[in-house]
């Protein structure tokens, strides 16, 4: 967070906006950092679908690592053979955190990368690095990514990550119950959604965490273990 809040402080100012005119200056050496992460990241994940024979997880490994490999290029300077429209790393960034947010959606959420290992790692690390090399050229990603640093700070940070961590939960849970139709998944998808709507409710409500928050606390910790338990 620290770091995200760090690399588009300094170019918040500059950055164009995430649609229109603008953003066609020349990458600076410090984009090199997210640009080489996500090559890597795409490659991980390529190797990793191809050894599942995963098409989709192939198809967007592919595509990321020959985008994101062209603007590491362009943030070192290399000389192409064919030169780079000005245009092409707001555009190509962009692109790729779209891609990056459908592939995370689609493969760890449904198959092939539901379980943790390397391309559940390298996809969401792919994700992650996309937002990164965006920031510099989109003033509204670069706008939204501030709010979120200061609204993520003391307690009300701990209940918003709780409360998108529980939707992710549910929303993991419905996928797999989509398939299994088992009351373990089941629960875990009520687990989730209570807790979601929980810290919901909480977070329009501030000032009640504050005056319960022993109550509050102590029933978070306690639905959460019994659902690690059960689920």
């Amino acid at each position: 967070r620290i770091a995200l809040s760090a690399h588009y402080r300094g170019r918040a100012m500059d950055a164009a906006p995430l649609f229109g005119g603008g953003g066609g200056a020349a990458p600076a050496s410090s984009d090199v950092g997210p640009a080489a992460a996500l090559v890597l990241a795409s490659t991980f994940e390529l190797v990793a679908a191809a050894s599942l024979s995963s098409t989709a997880g192939i198809a967007a490994g592919a595509v990321s690592a020959a985008l994101s490999g062209l603007l590491l290029a362009l943030t070192l300077a290399v000389k192409l053979p064919t030169p780079l429209p000005a245009t092409f790393a707001p555009n190509a960034t962009r692109f790729l955190l779209a891609w990056w947010s459908l592939a995370c959606l689609g493969l760890t959420f449904t198959g092939p990368f539901t379980t943790l290992g390397n391309g559940h790692l390298s996809t969401w690390g792919a994700l992650f690095a996309s937002v990164a090399a965006a920031l510099p050229y989109s003033g509204h990603l670069a706008r939204a990514v501030d709010r979120f640093v200061r609204l993520a700070k003391g307690d009300f940070g701990l209940l918003l990550l709780l409360c998108i961590g529980s939707a992710v939960v549910a929303l993991q849970a419905f996928c797999s119950y989509v398939h299994s139709r088992s009351g373990v998944d089941a629960w875990a998808l009520a687990v989730g959604l209570v807790s979601a709507a929980g810290c919901g409710g909480l977070l329009s409500q501030p000032g009640l965490a504050a005056q319960q928050a022993r109550i509050v606390s102590l029933a978070t910790a306690g639905w959460w273990t019994q659902g690690l338990v059960i689920t």
